[in-house]
């Protein structure tokens, strides 16, 4: 079943903006990979975390708009959670 998803991303400010970008991409291409369809990406740019992380204060922002299969979430999140660079991400589902 396919449904319709947001893919809220933190990656580490020890990467440049374009690398950060990249980056988010390479997780896009995942998401192609796995049969999923990219609707839209909302980069909101270097923020404030609202807690330290790993003793960093600000980190990249991207907001990733999705469908995507309901089995396959699970092998997406499995690829972002190896990448060190991610510091944060998190999978809501959309009921549109």
């Amino acid at each position: 079943m396919t449904k319709n998803y947001e893919l809220m991303v933190v990656i580490t400010t020890k990467l440049s903006e374009e690398e950060a970008s990249g980056l988010n991409e390479t997780i896009l291409s995942w998401v192609k990979e796995q049969g999923g369809e990219i609707i839209k990406t909302d980069p909101w740019g270097r923020r404030m975390l609202a807690y330290p992380i790993n003793k960093q204060t600000e980190a990249y922002y991207f907001l990733n708009f999705l469908k995507l299969e309901t089995t396959t979430v699970k092998n997406v999140k499995r690829q972002i959670n190896l990448n060190e660079k991610v510091i944060r991400h998190m999978f809501i589902a959309r009921n549109d």
